[in-house]
């Protein structure tokens, strides 16, 4: 198992008010794979997100349907704030945001 497996795998978890991929809109932070143990640090576009809980529990459900995976570990973070900065140029262009 590799980091390129879970980022993968996490492109397919979608935040269903934005209708984009939590990777490309920069939710994910860090990715770290230690033998076949997962950790993950994410934001969420705000701390008062609604369905905040739901895309954890995605993104947890999601990763640990990778053959072989052990532990999951998803750590949701507030710091650094997530803003549209972070989100993928060809996405953010998509979505109507400045370039």
């Amino acid at each position: 198992m590799d980091k390129q497996t879970v980022i993968n795998a996490l492109k397919e978890v979608i935040d269903p008010e934005i209708g984009v991929n939590i990777v490309d809109l920069g939710l994910i932070y860090d990715v770290s794979v230690e033998g076949n143990d997962v950790r993950i640090k994410m934001t969420l576009t705000t701390p008062m997100c609604p369905l905040g809980p739901m895309i954890v529990d995605n993104v947890r459900k999601r990763v640990e349907k990778i053959d072989g995976i052990g532990d999951v570990d998803v750590q949701v973070v507030f710091e650094p704030a997530w803003s549209a900065d972070r989100i993928d140029p060809k996405v953010r262009e998509k979505l109507g945001f400045e370039v």
